[in-house]
């Protein structure tokens, strides 16, 4: 599978300090290889989320990509969805 991130999850990437960061790239990097093990559908939309530790990664999986659309502080992550 493909990763593609957004621009907004590029910088939310970008301004994690280095050891979440390395996390985050971590659970993308196994989620890549079965998606369906690591997700679980967010109630009510099309996108799914995937655990990093207390950070949350808002992804939507089409075909054979994944789309990152949002990476934040799990308390954070979910208003505005």
């Amino acid at each position: 599978m493909k990763i593609i991130f957004t621009e907004t999850a590029a910088r939310d990437l970008k301004n994690l300090p280095p050891d979440v960061r390395r996390h985050v790239i971590g659970a993308l990097q196994r989620s890549k290889i079965n998606p369906w093990r690591y997700v679980r559908r967010i109630v009510g939309t099309e996108w799914y989320r995937l655990r990093a530790g207390d950070y949350r990664i808002i992804v939507k999986i089409e075909s054979n990509t994944i789309y990152v659309l949002r990476i934040a502080h799990r308390k954070k992550v979910y208003k505005g969805v």
